[in-house]
């Protein structure tokens, strides 16, 4: 029965992935198809197009195959889910891999919390590649500190290390000068080198790229994997969430993930929101205080006016006296 629901995936796949090449559509125009007519062919796309590098993630993160399995198909049923909210469209790519990490991470989190009930769970094997040990030393730390970069120099650095693309079409994507991307891309790179420095790993900026490149090139996804995620998102677009095709922990991950990033939303514009009260009341503050000199002076002023005036009227009171007496 499992086979069976397997192949009817695969061929309901690939018939999607025949129906229309999307090949020369850019992120941004297949994230709008998904978003606007729910094209399974465009969201199929971006799921070929970004498998590899949240794939990539998924197993630098998590050791278990079934659990990068996982993380793998709730990250992209987050991306049916928040799709309109990525902003710029074309940042997908940089958007993908945050939320792939972030969920690799809860997954991982999970994992921990009942992994003496699953210590007899065999583990797929490793892919072999070259300079195994330094690549098993950067493992854990590339995603730590390659989250914790600027959007601008990550987004080079997903885009040119972790996808393979040539800075030329990257700076397509993004829509800047190629030598602005050229320049995110070096000044990320040495970056990222200094904070795996301080980490231990001491390699230099291109070292670090050559190893992201090489292993990128070998984190191909399964393709059941692919077409188990398709599917299923095709499922959830349509508003149904489908046992046989959607894990419970599959389930519980997506709306960890997304509760997660709805509560940092809620955080931020929090923040936002005392800053700007902060600021207002500073503004009054200031105003108060540049006008209390002000009002002490036109006080002052009060105060002397009926002295004077008196003054002046005695003295006027006396010269009508004497004018009087005369």
């Amino acid at each position: 029965m499992a086979t069976r629901r397997m192949s009817d995936v695969v061929q309901h796949v690939r018939r999607t992935l025949a129906l229309t090449d999307r090949a020369g559509l850019t992120d941004g125009q297949l994230l709008e198809c998904f978003i606007e007519h729910r094209d399974a062919a465009a969201f199929a796309a971006l799921v070929r197009r970004h498998g590899p590098m949240v794939w990539g993630v998924c197993r630098r993160v998590l050791s278990k195959y079934h659990d990068a399995e996982d993380a793998f198909q709730a990250t992209f049923l987050v991306l049916v889910r928040k799709a309109a909210a990525i902003m710029p469209r074309e940042m997908v790519s940089n958007w993908l891999y945050g939320v792939a990490h972030q969920t690799a991470l809860k997954a991982r989190a999970i994992t921990a919390k009942r992994r003496t009930r699953e210590r007899q769970v065999m583990q797929m094997p490793e892919p072999a590649v070259a300079d195994q040990d330094l690549w098993n030393d950067l493992q854990p730390l590339l995603d730590q500190e390659l989250s914790r970069l600027p959007d601008k120099y990550r987004v080079a650095i997903v885009l040119c290390d972790l996808e393979g693309k040539t800075r030329k079409e990257g700076a397509r994507q993004l829509g800047c000068p190629e030598g602005t991307l050229a320049a995110q891309l070096a000044r990320g790179r040495v970056m990222l080198a200094k904070r795996l420095a301080r980490r231990g790993l001491a390699l230099a900026g291109g070292a670090v790229a050559g190893l992201l490149a090489q292993n990128a090139a070998v984190a191909g996804v399964p393709y059941s994997v692919v077409a188990t995620t398709v599917k299923a998102a095709s499922v959830v677009a349509a508003g149904q969430w489908a046992t046989g095709l959607i894990s419970v922990k599959v389930a519980a991950l997506t709306d960890g993930v997304v509760k997660a990033m709805l509560l940092t939303k809620l955080k931020q514009v929090a923040m936002a929101l005392f800053l700007f009260l902060g600021i207002c009341l500073g503004a009054a503050e200031f105003a108060y205080l540049a006008s209390a000199p002000m009002q002490s002076e036109s006080v002052g002023q009060k105060q002397l006016e009926p002295a004077g005036g008196t003054t002046k009227a005695k003295a006027g009171k006396k010269k009508g006296n004497l004018d009087v007496i005369v």
